[in-house]
């Protein structure tokens, strides 16, 4: 235990109404008691505190007399200045910790997540030589979970994986073609089974060797085996470098999405020199992407300029991603630079700030069991439970980031179809046609997605269906048991690539939905997605996937709820701000001009 915690230990203990500046009574076996040492280290302790000029200590002489201590310093303002010196540190996690642990009955939580507000952002920070240094400080409310492209469930760590890595292709979704990456050309055979890409000269991992064909290779074999990623080279039967910079794939069967599955986050080339003999190669990546990794700890992720990025350097000098405890995320109002506003709840930003809006291009959903028994085995009780779910009362009492019904995956589907308004008394009669006892469903969800839970178990239970709710986190939720346990899961899904990350929920093994879906309608789905891949028109495809989609409504498997926007507020000086597909800021392209200070920048 630090001197620091010592003394606010000491303080909570004996300080009482007295507070900062007044004499207390005390004995050692006390002080010894509340700190959990013997008295003879106790007294070391006390030292300590006087020479660090905590405390002042007063001896008690003679049989009756007793000692007395005087606190120095007010303990919400002395936490608030411990909190704050670690924090500078990047100590994030600690300066919460300590916070929640003596800050009971004071502001200073409160009092810290404003000074916290102000220590993020835009900052251009003036270092020992002439240049200063760009650097983009964002909070965040969720871990990143991996930097292994091959092992990608969630959004926020493919957006992270993007930041260091490169792909061959890139999808451009304003045109709807791909675009060159790190392979300059690419050709393919008539039947869409053999596939040749051929690489840029000159461009280079992080650690300096120049990327070639051996690691497109190395890329595609290292996917056989992963749960998340093997189900894109499943149908690869040979990959081979034919020179320094071309690579021929075969395929077993014809695959006209190919080249997007190469465009995936989890497809990015990794240097196979480094991945392949140092074990700890994912806690520090080298990729070829626009930022460096620097250092990622608990509390932080820290990243910098890749100056030599064949697609030009970014603006910024630095990233720092400050991974925050749940629970403040209600306190973070005042915002006073470049924030991504991440996650819903209120924010105040200044009256000349300016706001970029963005509808997800996926959707929050419910997924139905069909491996468990229980009352979700029913078509009828699932189509019931549809039925008593009223969307547009959902996004209308919950607010915030829910902005309308949803009745597909994709947000531009309601412009064509609207869902289904509720109907109790049709409902009703399916309730009792699936012979539903009145027996407890559990709903499993995660992190933000408990509200929406707590609304369904309230609206359901007007109607007579008993919910529970199975509240995990975003690493326990695929934690051995915990899906097949659930009757249902309720969670978003945000899609990159329209056509691929469609695929990829019906074909990533341990993706929630796959996981849900019984024996005969995942091998229907396979049929269908294998159908609309051998597919080269895009209009043929779709009429495949669809399909799918189509079932999975009209049978109740899936209960599409709503479709989310997310926000960016920032301070108009600040330019280049972008979202990309995942929703978050493309930090390659912010940038501050020269002649454009930022006002009131915190240290």
């Amino acid at each position: 235990m630090l001197a620091y915690e010592r003394y606010l230990a000491l303080y909570a203990s004996f300080a009482g109404e007295a507070g900062a500046g007044h004499p207390v009574e005390v004995s050692l076996e006390q002080l010894a008691g509340a700190l959990f040492c013997s008295s003879r280290n106790v007294k070391l302790v006390l030292r300590k505190l006087i020479d660090d000029g905590f405390i002042e200590w007063h001896a008690g002489r003679g049989r009756g007399n007793r000692s007395q201590i005087t606190f120095l310093f007010d303990k919400a303002a002395k936490l608030l200045e411990i909190a704050k010196e670690l924090a500078r540190k990047g100590e994030y996690k600690r300066a919460f910790e300590l916070i929640e642990h003596f800050g009971a009955g004071t502001e200073a939580r409160e009092r810290f997540v404003a000074w916290l507000n102000g220590h993020f952002g835009y900052r251009r920070l003036q270092t020992n030589d002439a240049e200063a240094s760009d650097i983009l400080c964002l909070p965040v409310y969720k871990p990143i979970l991996t930097l292994d492209p091959k092992e990608l469930y969630y959004s926020f760590s493919a957006h992270m994986v993007k930041q260091l890595f490169d792909t061959l292709v890139e999808y451009d979704r304003e045109t709807g073609k791909l675009v060159p990456s790190l392979a300059h050309a690419w050709t393919h055979d008539e039947n869409g089974m053999e596939w040749t890409f051929h690489l840029r000269k000159g461009i280079r991992f992080h650690h300096g060797r120049e990327m070639s064909a051996a690691d497109v290779v190395y890329t595609l074999d290292r996917l056989r085996g992963s749960r998340a990623s093997e189900w894109f080279v499943r149908s690869v039967v040979g990959a081979e470098a034919v020179g320094q910079r071309t690579v021929r794939i075969t395929l077993a069967k014809p695959n006209w999405l190919f080249p997007r599955f190469l465009g995936s986050p989890a497809l990015s080339i990794v240097p196979h020199d480094l991945a392949e003999r140092d074990e700890r190669f994912w806690s520090h990546p080298v990729g070829t992407g626009p930022f460096r990794f620097e250092a990622w700890t608990e509390d932080r992720f820290m990243m910098r300029a890749n100056a030599e990025y064949f697609k030009g350097r970014a603006h910024l000098d630095g990233i720092v991603i400050v991974i925050m405890p749940g629970g403040t995320i209600a306190y973070s109002k005042s915002w006073e630079q470049l924030l991504m506003k991440e996650e819903p709840g209120e924010m105040q930003p200044k009256d000349d700030w300016e706001q970029k809006e963005f509808i997800c291009n996926g959707c929050a959903m419910l997924t139905w069991n069909m491996r468990k028994d229980g009352p979700q085995r029913s078509a009828a009780f699932r189509k019931a439970v549809d039925l008593l779910v009223d969307r547009g009362r959902m996004v209308e009492e919950l607010g915030e980031d829910r902005i309308y019904a949803a009745s597909g995956f994709h947000p531009e589907e309601r412009l064509d179809r609207l869902p289904d308004r509720s109907d109790h008394e049709l409902a009703a009669s399916l309730l009792l046609a699936s012979g539903y006892d009145g027996s407890e469903i559990a709903i499993g969800t995660y992190g933000l997605h408990e509200m929406d839970a707590r609304w369904l178990q309230r609206t359901l239970a007007d109607y007579g269906v008993a919910v529970a709710v199975r509240l995990e986190s975003f690493e326990s939720i695929r934690e051995p048991g915990v899906l097949e346990e659930v009757d249902c899961l309720l969670y978003c899904v945000v899609f990159d690539e329209d056509d691929v990350s469609l695929i990829e929920l019906y074909e990533q093994t341990g993706n929630f939905l796959r996981e849900h879906m019984d024996e005969s309608l995942l091998a229907w789905t396979s049929e269908q997605v294998e159908a609309a891949l051998g597919c080269k028109r895009a209009e043929d495809r779709s009429r495949y996937l669809s399909a799918i989609e189509n079932r999975l409504r009209d049978e109740t498997h899936v209960l599409f709820l709503l479709h989310k926007k997310q926000n960016t507020f920032y301070n108009p000086n600040i330019k280049g701000v972008g979202l990309n597909s995942l929703g978050w800021i493309d930090f390659k392209d912010i940038w501050l001009g020269e002649d454009e200070p930022l006002a009131g920048n915190a240290g």
